[in-house]
Parts: structure tokens; C-alpha cells; sequence
């Protein structure tokens, strides 16, 4: 990953910090549905990629208790920085600053490696996924998460469309390499990990639906949390963010009622054994 990458999610580190139980309320079935696949935690050597602020990393400290570790990593330093203020208190938990596609770690170290909504942002994940396959041992488990495809997203390519409709960031869906969208494909993805050389690979579909209490309540949380929409918002003339939040409210007008906003989200959990 390279050194740009990693400034712009060190850049919003803080941002993802604060929504952190947002965070964690929208991503909720699919953490429930990887963990579960992955089996039991208990006495195991787990290794956490792209940790983020270290939300996920605690409640693995808690399941891999009695008996087992973690190291909590990822290649942003505003986000380790983050992950060690939040496990400060939790024992057998290390942190380290990792790039999955140069694990500086021993082969067969490991029983269980977790990487959760970050594989899809490398521009290249087949280094990572093959630097996994050799730090599992032979009867490891790897479970990742990554988004589906943007039809299937509005919680996120409404905001992403406002901000192209009114001329704050260029080009179309992010499904390019490096995107959030770039391995929606459940076939493409269990190829990928296959080809990394994992021998049992499951490739699960994951709908869920996420709530927010209000268009604004929503509009805060994705301009904040994604580096792209969080620059181009901030370098934004207030009349351009007052358009942008209206347009992302008609965009969502359709999952509105008097509850709030329910918004679709779909993501694909692969489990996979050497």
C-alpha cells in the first residue's frame, strides 16, 4: 500500500474514532456472520489487518480469551495510534503498524487471520492474500469482509453520487482497483483467495439493512469517514454542501419513513482454510 494511502486514512483517523459505534451499529450482521464462520477464537493466535481504531480488536481480545492472543494491526499510523488507546487496558493484546502485502511476521505464525473491510482498498490484494496464506498454519482460518457492488450500497454511493453531481470528485463508482467496491464479486473474490493458495473457500452474501435517524445523520457519517469525500467536502463552499446534503436527501428519500432512514447494505464474508 502505498504512503499516500496511508496519510489519507491517517487523515481521518479522528473522524472514525468518534463514530466508532456508528461504525460498528452498520457493520454489525456482517462482523456477527464472520466471526461466526470463522469458529471458535478461544486459546488461538489471531492477527487482525486494517484494524481501524481497534473496535473490532476488542472484541476479538475477549473471544480469544482464555488463552489466546492478538496483534491488532494496521498501515495507517493515525489509525494504530488509535488501535493502542483502545485496547490500552486489554490483556494478550499487541499492536503493531503492518502492511498486508509485507507481513514482517514468521510463516506458520498464526492461527486465524481477520481483515475486515480492507482488503478491497489495496490496489493489488494478491500480495496480501498470498503474505496470509503463508503466516496461517496449516489448519489456520482466514476471514475477510469487503463490500458488494454499489447498486447494492446506497448508504454510500448516494453520498459518493451528490458529491460528482455537483462537480466535488470526478469519475464514476469506485469499483476500480483499490475502490470500495473493487471485489464485489463473490466468484472474482473466492478466485483471488484461491489462487493464493487456499484450498476450502466459502463466499458468503451478507444483506443487511442500516438505520439512521435523520438525512443529516447520515450525510455526517459518510462525508466524514471516507478520506476522498471528507477532502473534497472540506475544500467545498457551504452552498455547494447545503446542494450536495439536499441532493443526498432526495437520493434517499425512498428508504425514508418516520423512523429514520433505512439504507440497504450488502457485503460478501470469504472464509477460507490452507
Amino acid at each position: 500500500m502505498t504512503t499516500e494511502v496511508c496519510v489519507d486514512w491517517s487523515e481521518v483517523a479522528a473522524n472514525w474514532t468518534r463514530m466508532s459505534d456508528q461504525v460498528e451499529q452498520m457493520k454489525a450482521a456482517v462482523t456477527e456472520r464472520m466471526l461466526a464462520d470463522a469458529g471458535p477464537l478461544a486459546g488461538r493466535r489471531v492477527l487482525e489487518l486494517g484494524a481501524g481504531t481497534g473496535s473490532l480488536a476488542v472484541r476479538i481480545a475477549e473471544l480469544v480469551q482464555p488463552g489466546g492472543s492478538l496483534l491488532a494491526s494496521d498501515v495507517a499510523d493515525g489509525m494504530v495510534d488509535a488501535i493502542r488507546h483502545t485496547v490500552a487496558d486489554r490483556p494478550a493484546v499487541e499492536v503493531a503498524r503492518i502492511d498486508a502485502n509485507a507481513i514482517p511476521l514468521d510463516a506458520d505464525s498464526f492461527d486465524v487471520v481477520v481483515f475486515r473491510m480492507g482488503l478491497m482498498l489495496l490496489p493489488d490484494p494478491e500480495p496480501a492474500l498470498t503474505e496470509i496464506r503463508r503466516v496461517l498454519r496449516a489448519d489456520g482460518v482466514f476471514a475477510a469482509a469487503v463490500w458488494g457492488g454499489p447498486q447494492d450500497n446506497p448508504w454510500l454511493t448516494t453520498v459518493g453520487m451528490a458529491a460528482m453531481m455537483h462537480g466535488l470528485v470526478q469519475g464514476g463508482p469506485p469499483v476500480g482497483p483499490g475502490g470500495p467496491f473493487s471485489l464485489a464479486d463473490p466468484v472474482d473474490l473466492e478466485k483471488r483467495v484461491r489462487g493464493a493458495g487456499f484450498s476450502d473457500v466459502t463466499v458468503s452474501v451478507i444483506d443487511a439493512v442500516r438505520h439512521f435517524a435523520s438525512p443529516d445523520e447520515h450525510f455526517d457519517t459518510v462525508a466524514t469517514l471516507s478520506p476522498p469525500l471528507a477532502a473534497a467536502i472540506a475544500a467545498a463552499t457551504d452552498v455547494q454542501r447545503a446542494m450536495m446534503r439536499e441532493t443526498v436527501a432526495g437520493l434517499t428519500a425512498q428508504y425514508r419513513d418516520a423512523d429514520g432512514l433505512h439504507l440497504p447494505l450488502r457485503a460478501l464474508v470469504a472464509i477460507a482454510r490452507p
